[in-house]
């Protein structure tokens, strides 16, 4: 198996760098850099037995390149189903070791007039195992390596940059399915009646006749009825002389 990729990644490299290099002659060494990228998915259980346990992952390069080869290791709990380029035009052939928990691919772009790419230039479909559970997480790896450990480059037609490129890894994450939120019903305290304030009239007292006085006129405030008798009779006899007078 390791000849067969060793074959592939001869053969579809070459002619990546034959189309690239097509428009310059220097080739010099990038001093920035390109690194390769893996991308990472969070889903649920049930969202991944419906995809039938299979996953798809985009690979990309963080700067533009018209060539590339690069390594892809799958762990534990993955077996790699597919991998095809997301630019037109562009060739990805894919090999995987005997284990299949590795697969190689050199990629190639070429137009004319030549003009580079950059972001996802891959996408990777692997299968998770059965077994998995949320919390489960399943990791990826990429790198500009063949099945050997060897090497591999990158490639900028338009500029003639080259060098070795960088790698990165993703993950595929299981996560609990949601819930349906429990709707518990609300029962309201009950409300105490206000009691009414009973106001309670004060009785208004009837007032009572003040009593008869029993006690005695004083001496002086009244003449005794022997004494009214006496005055009347004086003045009666002066009344007489008077008139006898005349």
């Amino acid at each position: 198996m390791k000849t067969t990729l060793k074959k592939t990644m001869a053969a579809l490299s070459a002619a990546a760098v034959v189309a690239a290099s097509a428009a310059v002659m220097a080739v010099p060494t990038s001093a920035a850099g390109v690194s390769l990228t893996m991308g990472s998915k969070t889903l649920t259980l049930a969202e991944l037995k419906a995809a039938n346990y299979q996953v798809t992952l985009p690979i990309g390069v963080t700067d533009s390149i018209n060539s590339v080869g690069f390594g892809v290791t799958l762990g534990e709990g993955l077996t790699y189903v597919d991998l095809e380029a997301s630019v037109k035009k562009a060739t990805c052939l894919a090999a995987t070791n005997d284990a299949g928990n590795f697969v190689f691919a050199p990629f190639a772009y070429a137009t004319v007039p030549l003009k580079a790419v950059s972001g996802q230039i891959a996408a990777i479909t692997v299968e998770v195992s059965k077994d998995a559970k949320a919390g489960d997480t399943f990791t990826l790896s990429i790198d500009g390596k063949d099945s050997d450990g060897v090497e591999t480059s990158y490639k900028n037609g338009e500029t003639g940059d080259s060098g070795v490129p960088g790698g990165g890894a993703g993950t595929i994450t299981i996560v609990e399915d949601p819930t349906e939120p429990t709707t518990e019903a609300t029962t309201a305290a009950p409300t105490a009646t206000p009691v009414a304030a009973t106001t309670t009239a004060a009785k208004v007292a009837t007032p009572t006749k003040p009593a008869k006085s029993t006690s005695s006129p004083k001496t002086g405030d009244a003449l005794p009825v022997a004494g009214v008798a006496v005055a009347v009779a004086v003045i009666g006899g002066v009344a007489l002389v008077a008139k006898k007078r005349k």
